[in-house]
């Protein structure tokens, strides 16, 4: 994708994810900036996870989920009680846990999964950055803190 209409879309994504939703769910955007989406979930009782999307050539390529702690390091280690989605491996590419999860690169580019492409995915809501945030909150929550 051009990278002007990639940025377009990136903030026009951005854009859809109301105030609201952010207060009512914990959820702390530290960046909203092309090309990154960095974002904390927070609640009472749980240990933050901090994510950060980074989507150079959205959507044509998917987006890159880096796992973080709340200060914004990179986590070695995964988060107590983690989900499916959070993977305590090394990816074979960053070395780091990474989020095992149909919608990012991580997912797609791992050699288990070179089978599940991007492409018939990047159109569906679900698969927007509000819809890959929801599929990692919802997932931090069943488990991971």
């Amino acid at each position: 994708m051009h990278p002007e209409a990639s940025k377009v879309r990136f903030r026009e994504e951005v854009a859809r994810i109301p105030a609201s939703l952010l207060a009512q769910r914990g959820w702390i955007l530290h960046t909203r900036e092309f090309p990154v989406l960095d974002c904390s979930f927070a609640a009472a009782g749980r240990t933050t996870l901090r994510v950060r999307l980074t989507c150079d050539d959205w959507n044509d390529t998917s987006a890159s989920i880096a796992l973080l702690d709340a200060t914004g390091t990179a986590l070695s280690q995964l988060l107590p009680n983690p989900t499916g989605v959070f993977n305590s491996s090394s990816h074979p590419t960053t070395g780091r846990p990474f989020v095992c999860m149909r919608g990012s690169r991580e997912y797609h580019g791992h050699p288990s999964h070179l089978n599940d492409p991007w492409e018939p995915l990047k159109a569906l809501d679900e698969y927007s950055l509000g819809g890959l945030l929801t599929k990692l909150w919802n997932a931090w929550r069943k488990g991971a803190g």
